[in-house]
């Protein structure tokens, strides 16, 4: 996720002996939030870390000090992931910023203000024409998608060349533009073929600008944004799949042999998030986090997971819940359930994959109908308990439907690990385990599943 700067200040200090002034290391960031709805605060940050919470009055108006600066630079102000300001903090800088949600219409003004429009107009250009564009970009064949791609580019180039920045702005900059051009050549095969359904037969020279390109390079990795964003791109590539065994392997292979321990620990922190029920490599994965992690944190969670969905293991009892509220009116547990084959759709009315399920679980329901020896539980983890019965009731949901008591906090929730949704768990009839990540409704398998199940 990409942040957003605030403004430096700078201040004059009359030192005895001849007025020599200096440098104090803060920054000024002040401006106004335009967009609709009610906005408490925008959030800066910088190397995909938030680095300040700055609050926002309810007319919109912001105003904060920011130190100490680093010598860095660059910052993110964002307000929400589509909204996010890119900004060049220095020693000697305040600025303000009235903040348009379209980005094309925010004001700046104050020092270091040609810096940040330039700044401000790289944004609009790559987002717009190139990495937020609507696909059509994405959908050209090879040739004609790197024709268009690098003209965008180059009128980016156009436009830094316009301004009359330091040598060291201007390197840097250079830099960006590479590796972003880089990078759009290197996300092209997979969004050409998530939105054309086929895969696209490169040029034997598509890559030909990017060899030279040093993908483990520590000190760019921490220094620039756009070089992060790159190596990021290039190595999450070959796993497209996480729930592929094989790919996750190769993956942690790759990784594992990188030189750089920063960018290994950056991956290491993702992987954690993988470490999930029935995974075959959950052991691999909590070792390479172990080994390569430099956030305690992280390593004291990656292995609180991992023993904890080590006892979810086939075969074993089932985490319980106790009188959760249905729809009914009343309350279930899940001792309630015992004697049944029970498929449980874990979701949210707020989730699009969740709802996207619906029509998939109602077909199976019927299907099985018949059959008294299995029950289909909906267990929302709603935080809005009148949203979810109001979703059951429009969207006739059946089966049994429950709602957890403290949402993504529930304790049946925390017991089987469950960090995003939909989930689905098969328990039998004794109240164990069979399959804590099992298949959607939508996967044609499922039915042969059940059905042997209920043999």
């Amino acid at each position: 996720m990409k942040k957003i700067i605030t403004t430096l200040t700078v201040v004059t200090l009359l030192a005895a002996c001849g007025e020599k002034t200096t440098k104090e290391n803060y920054a000024i960031i002040s401006g106004k939030v335009s967009t609709p709805g009610k906005i408490e605060k925008v959030l800066l940050a910088q190397n995909n870390e938030v680095v300040k919470e700055i609050p926002v009055s309810p007319d919109g108006s912001f105003r904060d000090t920011i130190r100490p600066i680093t010598e860095n630079h660059y910052y993110y102000l964002f307000e929400s992931p589509l909204l996010q300001l890119p900004l060049y903090l220095d020693k000697n800088t305040n600025i303000e910023a009235i903040i348009n949600q379209d980005l094309e219409k925010t004001v700046l003004s104050g020092t270091e203000k040609e810096k940040n429009q330039y700044l401000l107009e790289r944004e609009v250009i790559v987002n717009n024409k190139i990495f937020r564009s609507d696909a059509e970009l994405f959908k050209q064949e090879p040739k004609v998608f790197k024709e268009n791609v690098k003209k965008h580019f180059d009128e980016l180039k156009t436009k830094l060349n316009s301004y009359t920045f330091d040598k060291d702005f201007l390197k840097k900059q250079q830099k960006w533009i590479e590796y972003k051009f880089a990078e759009s050549l290197i996300d092209y095969p997979n969004s050409y073929s998530y939105f054309v359904r086929t895969q696209p037969v490169l040029p034997e020279d598509f890559y030909e600008e990017i060899k030279g390109i040093n993908f483990d390079n520590a000190q760019e990795y921490d220094a620039d944004e756009a070089y992060r964003d790159l190596v990021q791109r290039k190595y999450s590539q070959q796993i497209s799949d996480p729930n592929d065994p094989v790919q996750l392997e190769n993956f942690i292979k790759t990784i594992a042999a990188l030189k750089s321990d920063n960018i290994r620990s950056d991956f290491a922190e993702g992987l954690a998030s993988l470490i999930y029920p029935s995974n075959p490599k959950n052991k691999e994965i909590l070792d390479f986090v172990l080994a390569n992690s430099k956030k305690e944190e992280v390593k004291k969670s990656a292995q609180t997971v991992y023993d904890k969905i080590s006892k979810l293991a086939i075969g074993a009892p089932s985490p319980i819940f106790t009188n959760y509220e249905n729809a009914n009116g009343g309350t279930t547990s899940l001792s309630d359930l015992k004697g049944k084959l029970l498929y449980i759709d874990v979701w949210a009315t707020w989730c699009r994959p969740c709802l996207a399920e619906i029509p998939a679980l109602k077909a199976l329901q019927d299907k099985f109908k018949n059959n008294k020896d299995i029950e289909f539980v909906s267990l929302s983890i709603d935080d809005d308990r009148e949203a979810w019965r109001k979703a059951v009731k429009d969207k006739d949901l059946k089966g049994v439907q429950l709602i957890a008591d403290k949402a993504f906090e529930s304790q049946f929730i925390q017991d089987y690990s469950i960090n995003q949704i939909p989930t689905f768990l098969l328990i039998d009839k004794e109240g164990k385990i069979i399959d804590p990540n099992a298949p959607r409704p939508s996967d044609p398998q499922l039915a042969e599943v059940l059905e042997k199940l209920l043999k």
